[in-house]
């Protein structure tokens, strides 16, 4: 971004008097918007992000696992087609949503990546394909638990603290947006295919142990310092392409559990949020927007939501999902899913669109 001219630098020692350090970076760094006015600087200093592969921009890359995404043709409209390890096609949630919070347009991810120090100061990713709240879910897939995530975390929060100061640190943590975005792969893939869990607990009782999961992890975060969380609810897991039935409809049962999941979390957020006395831990209702996209996709301007862009758009996700025997639609911009378990960024852009009004503006008051 450009600089400010010289009136602008003249104001900073009195800016600095009035608000928080990373207002001042960001007031030497306003851009011309469209139509030749000012562009707001950012609203919050960073997004940091924890999770499974909606959100992993490529830590997985860094992980000894088969649970990657940085092989062709994923990544293929971003970055001139050089996959990055984002289960997408392009950009995934919280890249468009640090563009819309005006901090940048892709997020890094923690892992793997030579990070500057504006990297570290706006914000990164720790979430990893494949993991979830349930410990068991990353172990089975090789990848990276949630705890590990948060001693990532503990460890950036070192780093940006020998960049800009302890004090400074803190408030930046304080101020940012934190994205916690889990819990499908623990119905899909522990719940469903696993033989383990299904012996231990029912339905009810495993969602019961998620949600109880999903709390300490908020906890865990709040007492790390973070203030503004917002916590993404399941999708509709039994309409994802690789988990619908042998008939390719939608598979009732685990939309059941991802609506019980998202039900009992909804309560559990507001006895935290009084627990706490944290009003900006906020619940993020994925399901009905993308529910929505998948029945009736022309009325977003798409074509195909029972399939993937990928191959068959069957069963092809992660290694099964290659330029060698997988070939990819010839517009993906017409598909809500880009393989058989992510969607596609056109889609992701739809879904932030809707949900940034409806949930993430109520975090940054």
């Amino acid at each position: 971004m450009g600089r400010g001219g010289t009136a602008l630098s003249s104001l900073l020692p009195l800016l600095a008097l009035a608000v928080s350090p990373w207002q001042v970076a960001a007031a030497t760094n306003v851009t011309a918007a469209p139509g030749g006015g000012r562009a707001h600087g950012p609203r919050v200093p960073a997004i940091l992000v924890f999770g499974d592969s909606i959100v992993d921009t490529g830590n997985n890359n860094a992980v000894l696992t088969l649970t990657k995404a940085n092989f062709r043709p994923y990544g293929q409209d971003l970055n001139g087609g050089v996959p990055t390890g984002r289960f997408s096609n392009g950009r995934i949630p919280t890249d468009l949503l640090a563009s819309r919070l005006g901090l940048k347009e892709l997020v890094p991810a923690y892992l793997g990546t030579d990070l500057t120090d504006d990297d570290l100061r706006t914000g990164v990713s720790f979430a990893s394909g494949g993991s979830g709240y349930d410990p068991l879910t990353s172990t089975l897939v090789a990848v990276l638990p949630m705890q590990e995530q948060l001693n990532m975390f503990a460890e950036y929060k070192e780093r940006l603290a020998g960049i800009v100061g302890e004090e400074a640190a803190a408030g930046t943590v304080a101020d940012s947006l934190f994205v916690v975005c889990a819990g499908t792969d623990d119905i899909a893939n522990n719940c469903y295919l696993a033989p383990i869990r299904p012996l231990q607990y029912d339905i009810s009782a495993y969602v019961d142990f998620l949600v109880q999961q999903a709390c300490h992890f908020m906890k865990q975060l709040h007492e790390q310092g973070a203030r503004r969380i917002a916590i993404l609810g399941l999708p509709p897991i039994g309409c994802v392409p690789s988990q619908r039935t042998l008939a390719r409809d939608c598979d009732p049962a685990r939309n059941r559990a991802a609506r019980m999941f998202n039900s009992r979390l909804q309560g559990a957020i507001a006895r935290l949020q009084e627990e706490l006395r944290c009003q900006r831990i906020g619940y993020v209702d994925i399901y009905d927007v993308l529910h929505d996209m998948i029945a009736d996709p022309c009325k977003y301007g798409l074509d195909v939501s029972t399939r993937g862009c990928c191959g068959t758009g069957d069963f092809e996700v992660s290694l099964l999902c290659n330029q060698l025997t997988a070939a990819t639609c010839p517009d993906d911009r017409k598909y809500v899913f880009w393989d058989s378990f992510h969607p596609t960024e056109r889609a992701y852009e739809i879904i932030v669109d809707y949900l940034f009004p409806r949930y993430v503006e109520k975090l940054l008051v």
